[in-house]
Formats: structure tokens, sequence, C-alpha cells
């Protein structure tokens, strides 16, 4: 249909004279093989030009004419005032009064059908857009069409074009996604972000980009990746990645945790210096990619994460909302694991390393301090009962290690 213009109209009006050329005829019968949509357009066509044509006909009316396009496409508004009666006419006249009402008639219908192919394309287009979600509280796994693997966190969205893998590999995340990418000789896989574009060929990385977050995290597992970002005028500055190296991109936008893990003097307080490195990359020389990518085997771990972090996380994974009503609370350092606890078994633990206490009402879970201390040498606070499960490993609050 996106070839229905001037050209075409003239051959078909050609093709009805009866004066086509061999060209012509040849050009129309590819045109009309090319979609049922282009037969049907003929016939209506060729009906109309037959009912309006004949000899005998005694009155050629215009009205009547353009009253049977618009019913057959649906249209039933016709304006009574467009009626216009003519004496039948010379064979001259007449024969050129019969070409004018058929351009107008050709006309109607390309803008119909014009008008018609746009509604369909945009229908097409969205519905070929493939999109698997994991919301909040779950995980999924899928294998795109080219056998490349793929892990989705909790509250994560991939969406891909369908065909898929016949250009291009494209998909664009929302979210967290591990990437277990099938080599495909010379064609590259594709991950669109927020504010970064990550290319591989067949490796294996993670990727962290939630919205609200004010940074994209990429962990490489093996095999080599780019990250691409686009910076003011257009600027293409590209990142290379080596296995268990990790790249942290600062969005102009967003809550911005980072770990002294990542920078020591990247302090959340440290307002000047965060602002300094917005819209750059962080590059970590070596990590343990473990501590990233766990989450797809159902562990979650930390390392000297803080706990306002921590909370989104755990947030996200149990499909709950935490509220922390004191901010000192929010600087505390957390190490450990989680591996198939419940929520309750997770605020135990804390609860058992961490000097506060927490209520948990309609998925809500507050959590407030508590000072109250066994001994105030002991270097230790007041422990309740003992969870199922301990941590792995201490944690520590500001200025005081335990």
């Amino acid at each position: 249909m996106d070839q229905l213009n001037g050209n075409i109209v003239e051959r078909l009006i050609n093709q009805l004279k009866g004066k086509s050329t061999g060209k012509d005829r040849e050009f129309i019968r590819n045109w009309l093989n090319e979609s049922e949509e282009n037969k049907r357009l003929y016939d209506e066509l060729n009906d109309i030009w037959n009912a309006t044509a004949k000899e005998d006909q005694e009155v050629f009316n215009s009205f009547e004419a353009l009253k049977k396009v618009k019913l057959r496409f649906g249209q039933n508004s016709v304006q009574p005032d467009l009626k216009t009666e003519y004496k039948r006419p010379s064979p001259r006249m007449f024969y050129n009064l019969l070409k004018i009402a058929a351009v107008f008639i050709l006309a109607f219908i390309t803008g119909v059908l014009y008008n018609s192919m746009v509604s369909q394309k945009d229908v097409t287009t969205e519905s070929a857009m493939t999109e698997i979600a994991a919301p909040i509280g779950s995980k999924s796994q899928i294998t795109l069409p080219d056998g490349t693997k793929v892990w989705l966190n909790a509250g994560s969205i991939l969406r891909y074009d369908s065909p898929f893998n016949q250009k291009d590999r494209n998909v664009r995340l929302e979210g967290e996604a591990f990437f277990d990418v099938t080599r495909k000789d010379g064609k590259l896989f594709i991950v669109e972000t927020q504010g970064i574009t990550v290319r591989v060929l067949g490796t294996a990385f993670n990727v962290k980009a939630y919205p609200n977050e004010g940074s994209i995290e990429t962990t490489l597992v093996h095999g080599s990746l780019i990250i691409e970002q686009h910076s003011e005028g257009n600027e293409v500055n590209e990142t290379v990645l080596e296995p268990n190296q990790r790249a942290i991109f600062i969005k102009k936008e967003g809550n911005l945790y980072l770990s002294e893990v990542e920078n020591k003097s990247l302090k959340p307080e440290n307002n000047k210096k965060i602002e300094s490195i917005k819209e750059k990359i962080i590059l970590s020389k070596q990590v343990d990619t473990e501590v990233f990518t766990a989450w797809k085997d159902n562990r979650l771990i930390f390392r000297n994460e803080i706990f306002e972090s921590l909370a989104i996380k755990l947030e996200r994974w149990y499909n709950v909302k935490i509220e922390i009503k004191d901010d000192e609370i929010k600087k505390y350092h957390f190490n450990g694991t989680i591996e198939n606890e419940t929520i309750q078994d997770v605020m135990g633990i804390i609860q058992y390393t961490l000097p506060i206490s927490y209520s948990i009402e309609h998925n809500v879970i507050t959590i407030q301090k508590n000072v109250k201390k066994i001994n105030l040498n002991s270097n230790a606070y007041e422990k309740p009962l003992k969870p199922k499960t301990k941590p792995e490993d201490v944690l520590t609050s500001p200025g005081r290690d335990f």
C-alpha cells in the first residue's frame, strides 16, 4: 500500500480506458499480487467505472458515484448538496467528465486507504512489540528467539520488536536483568536503557537500570562488552569492559546510593563531588561478580551496603513498603546473604544485628531505632530471639564495628 501514488493512479486509468501498455499491464499485475487489498481496490474501481460509463446511460450522477465509493469504504456521511445532475452530454464531453470523475474517485479512495494504512501500521507496530515483565515480588526467566537467556529481577520490564533476530537483536530494559547472550556471527546484541547502550556479541553480564534510581550499573561476568553513552552534542563516548569489571553510569536525576566500596570520596552528603560526576561513568577494576548477579539464583548478597539501599531491594523482592523513621538507621552498613528467607526471617536477622525495632502491618514495615543495650561495654546491642538464619557477617554502624 505504500506504492499507491500518482504513478499507479495513472496506470489504473489507462487500464480502465483500454490504453495501457505492456509495461503498464505487467506493473498492475505485480501491484495486484502484492495484497488482497489492492485486488479489492481494483475491483471496486472497475465496478464504479463500468456503472458510470455505460453508453446508454441517460444521466451521469457524480453524487451517486461518490456515494458508492463512500458506502463501500464504510463512510456513510455524504453531503446531499454535492448532488449535481447533468443531461447526457455529447460523447466527447461525457468522456472528459468521466475521466475527471474517475480521477476524483481514485483520489478519494487513495486518501481513505492511506489513512487506513497508517492506522493499521500503528496497530501492527504496537502489536509487534513483545513485552516481558517481572512484577514486584517476583522474578522471571525467558529465552529469546536467538537462544539468549534472560533473567529479570523484580520490578523489571524487557521489550523487543518482532520479528527478533532477523536484522538486529535489540532489547530495551527498565529494571535489572542478567543476560547470557548466544553468539551470532556478525550480529550484535544491544541493550538500550534510559542513559546508556550496551553492545555485545556473545557474553554474560548484568545490567541494573531502574528508572527511579540515580545510576545504571553494568557488571561483566565473561566475554566483552562496550558501553555507549550519548552526551550533549550527539557525541558518543565508549567504555570497554573486561571480565570481572563493573561500570556505574551516574544519571542526571534519580536517587543515588553509592557504597564506600565504589568510591570512598563519593558519600551521599558530598553533593559537590556527586554533581561533578553526573552523566559520567565510574569504572571498577575488579569485583566479585557474584555479589551483583546472585539474585538470579534467589540469593541477595550485601557487601558494605547502606541500609537505605538494602531497604529498596527488600521492597522489590518481597512486595512490601519499608518506612524508616530514623535517618541514622539509613546510614547503617550491612554485610550478609539472604537466601530463601521470608520477609519475617529477614527482619529477624536485621533486628538480631542492628539496634532497631520493627512492626509489620498490611505489607508495610515500620522500622525505628532501639538503643536499649545489654551492657554498655559489651559492644553488642540487646538481641531478640534468634532467627532461623544468621547473617554470614556482622554489621557495622557509623563509627562503630561489631
